[in-house]
């Protein structure tokens, strides 16, 4: 437009300028309003007022004072918007005095501190953890003829669930709804997580189901908030009906969700719904993760059904994942308990050849049983075609070898000699 000779007005500036803002480019802003300058378009108040933003959220406080200074040249007075902008930035960096400072000026120049002057400054108590101060100042807004908002009360929710003070926070809400305000989403994941820091579940699950009767949305994160909280004090029956109550309302529950519970569950002698839950997932579209088949693998292993266990890996690699070594452990542990050792040695060869994962933990666990078994041959058959593969023994790879050298000299059962042309490979 300017090269083309035409002079944009002050409210194309302002939004350009908003705009820029919104977009974190607040380097152009600057660049605008040189331009606004140097072509003489007359900024107005609001202009000055998203600068104020703008020198905010730069985090150059420093030029703030030499910026106002320049307002008032420019024959602007600050506004109500201006001071809160300031007042905001301030509490945002926990400067609470310089905050103060400017609330204490805006009286002296005549500009009233309305709701959001005092709903800022009372969340920039509660962060400092100065709730009491904040209530204090809550009750100075009200005396002075204003009707706080369910915001306002948020503030003091909030800080009042930091310090674990839920008895205050409730009377809180209580005196929201008894002044007509709808709590609303953020009202409940404040005190839902306040109540679960206090370790009260019930409480938060009681809640839920009072919110959703006020026509409440309940926000997601409360939801996961809850389900892995359950999961973590091993409420697994619980965390499933919150689970349903979830997809009822709506949500879908988050990986992290389905994973701890399906932990909890095969800690509780619940593999087979946590099995169930993984078909969910996958039917869902929702993929489980590496956690998720190493939990359901290690679980299968310890209940003698490491067969299935080594079908699910199988399934794992069919996806983007690659199985680790605690699933390689896991199942060859698995192998070794049901003395399958021909199983346990193919899961050590096909980790080293297909994934190239060498876990010498695995491979010293099948050492270890062919010794105590007092079939040095093979121990030492074993050691050889792992060392050509690529493993690399350590000390307890000699140990479990000495270990059942000795015994086989000892039994008289075992008539072979260990030939001394077969040496102890490390």
């Amino acid at each position: 437009m300017i090269g083309m000779g035409l002079v944009p007005d002050v409210s194309a500036c302002n939004c350009l300028l908003n705009g820029l803002l919104k977009s974190d480019r607040v380097d152009l802003c600057w660049e605008v309003y040189n331009e606004m300058g140097r072509v003489e378009i007359t900024p107005n108040s609001y202009t000055f007022n998203i600068l104020t933003h703008v020198l905010c959220k730069d985090g150059d406080a420093g030029k703030v004072n030499e910026f106002l200074e320049k307002m008032e040249e420019e024959g602007f007075e600050p506004d109500v918007v201006t001071y809160n902008t300031l007042i905001k930035s301030y509490c945002r960096k926990g400067r609470l005095d310089d905050a103060f400072y400017l609330y204490k000026i805006m009286y002296r120049r005549f500009v009233p501190p309305d709701l959001v002057t005092y709903t800022v400054l009372m969340k920039g108590l509660c962060d400092q953890g100065k709730v009491k101060e904040a209530h204090q100042l809550f009750h100075r807004m009200i005396d002075r003829g204003f009707s706080p908002d369910t915001l306002a009360y948020n503030s003091l929710i909030c800080g009042y669930g930091k310090e674990g003070k839920m008895q205050e926070a409730k009377s809180l809400y209580r005196e929201m709804i008894q002044r007509g305000l709808s709590p609303d989403s953020t009202t409940c994941h404040l005190l839902v997580k306040g109540y679960g820091k206090v370790g009260k579940l019930l409480s938060s699950l009681n809640l839920v189901v009072e919110f959703q009767r006020l026509g409440v949305l309940i926000p997601l994160e409360v939801y996961n908030y809850l389900g892995v909280a359950l999961c973590q004090e091993n409420r697994p029956h619980a965390a499933k009906s919150l689970l349903r109550r979830m997809v009822i309302d709506g949500c879908e529950p988050s990986l992290e969700m389905y994973n701890e519970l399906i932990q909890c569950l095969c800690k509780s002698d619940g593999l087979t719904e946590a099995l169930s839950l993984k078909d969910e997932m996958i039917e869902k579209g929702l993929k489980p993760d590496l956690f998720s088949y190493r939990i359901l693998i290690s679980s299968l292993c310890k209940l003698h059904r490491t067969a299935e266990g080594e079908f699910m890996m199988k399934e794992l690699v069919g996806t983007d994942l690659v199985p680790d070594s605690d699933i390689c452990k896991a199942l060859v542990n698995g192998y070794c308990k049901e003395r399958s050792f021909h199983n346990a040695e193919s899961i050590l060869i096909y980790f080293a050849l297909e994934l190239q994962i060498y876990d010498i933990g695995s491979y010293n666990v099948l050492i270890k049983v062919w010794s105590e078994e007092v079939n040095v041959l093979k121990s030492l058959e074993l050691q050889d075609k792992m060392l050509k593969l690529g493993f690399v023994p350590n000390g307890m790879t000699c140990k479990s070898l000495i270990y059942g050298l000795s015994r086989a000299c000892n039994d008289k059962r075992k008539v072979e000699v260990v030939s001394v042309e077969t040496p102890i490979k490390s």
